[in-house]
């Protein structure tokens, strides 16, 4: 591996709360659905330990956007997250403009809740909604109500002082193409700025995976992704990235640092990381369970990238960009493109994959992201 810069590199921070009220059966996330008196102001210290031994991770940078993940954040008290915002301010890792994102179920989406959310230093609300559609939620076995969902996009939606982002999910069990152009049409209808949208997959650990399930078959799923773009299309929402739609000009700063291979720290139970040294890349992973965390929050398993590896690394990031990537964007991110990348890049542009001038899919290589990145393999 070249000899690396970490400095020009940036960074981004994940902290993960691990607390649900009960785990969805299509979640493969690290969650935890027992928390006891004491766990949250425990696993606040063990966070601001983690923090202050990470400083060889940051190495004197400061965090471009920060993301609180779960699990589900929003059971958590807001005076918990002030004072993670607070040792971050004191500590002065934020940048001026940091963008400081926070999860929430559509059930805690509550003004009192949000105005102390704001009042801790949070500026983007993703909420969890899933789908409007009653009979959906309920195959996702969600703890919440299309009434729920539509509530907490109304309050959420009335607030000019924070962008908000919201999740939906399609190619669900019995969901038809009627019920994801509905959802589609509702997201519209509301002043809001991102949306994430997500195609069901049934992932091997988790509980619908040891379930018969039939999900709708390919060429329904495809139909439901062509008429949902053509709706977010027609009401100004772009496609910046595989599983992300937005307008004016309101990217998740934390999501497109993933994806433009930026290094990012995690912190909290099953955190994991990517960290530049000046000889290598490495991507770690924290303990998963809570008390293991708590005892031990800076314990880690490490992966380092190698030459062997890398390029597939990169490519699986670099291409989910829509746009893609400059030579100039790439070189004032100080990201490396090794001789074997460049040679594979050629390969792909021949293929009609890729095209010429950066990194960046093609519409066909798009369509066939997954053969498309299986060149740098």
């Amino acid at each position: 591996m070249k000899n690396l810069n970490p400095k020009k590199i940036p960074i981004s921070l994940y902290i993960h709360l691990p607390w649900c009220e009960k785990k969805c059966p299509y979640c493969d996330f690290n969650v935890d659905v027992d928390k006891q008196n004491g766990d949250e102001e425990n696993l606040l210290k063990a966070i601001l330990e983690d923090l202050e031994k990470s400083e060889k991770y940051i190495s004197n940078r400061k965090f471009s956007s920060v993301y609180f993940g779960g699990g589900t954040p929003s059971l958590i008290s807001s005076k918990i997250i002030e004072q993670i915002t607070k040792a971050l301010s004191n500590k002065k890792l934020l940048n001026s403009n940091c963008e400081i994102s926070f999860e929430l179920n559509p059930k805690e989406v509550m003004n009192d809740y949000l105005n102390e959310l704001m009042n801790a230093g949070i500026n983007r609300i993703s909420i969890g909604i899933q789908s409007f559609d009653q009979k959906v939620l309920s195959s996702l076995e969600r703890n919440h109500s299309s009434m729920d969902a539509l509530k907490a996009v109304e309050i959420i939606s009335s607030l000019n002082s924070i962008n908000t982002t919201i999740d939906l999910i399609y190619g669900v069990m019995d969901q038809t193409l009627e019920s994801v152009i509905k959802d589609i049409n509702t997201f519209c209808s509301f002043d809001l700025e991102h949306l994430s949208m997500y195609q069901l997959t049934i992932e091997p650990n988790t509980i619908f995976y040891k379930r018969n399930l039939i999900t709708p078959p390919d060429n329904s799923i495809e139909l439901m992704e062509i008429e949902a773009k053509k709706i977010l299309k027609s009401n100004k929402y772009y496609q910046y990235e595989v599983s992300s739609w937005t307008k004016n000009g309101k990217e998740s700063k934390h999501n497109m640092n993933y994806w433009g291979y930026g290094d990012y720290l995690g912190l909290g139970p099953g955190a994991h990381s990517k960290i530049t040294t000046n000889e290598s890349i490495t991507r770690m992973i924290k303990l998963k369970k809570v008390k293991s965390y708590i005892d031990n929050p800076c314990k880690t398993t490490n992966t380092e990238i190698t030459t062997k590896n890398y390029d597939l690394d990169l490519a699986m990031n670099l291409l989910r960009i829509k746009e893609g990537l400059t030579f100039d964007e790439i070189n004032k991110r100080n990201i490396y493109l090794s001789k074997t990348f460049l040679s594979k890049l050629e390969k792909g542009v021949e293929e009609n994959l890729l095209e010429r001038g950066g990194i960046k899919a093609s519409d066909m290589g798009y369509k066939f992201l997954n053969d498309t990145v299986n060149i740098f393999s």
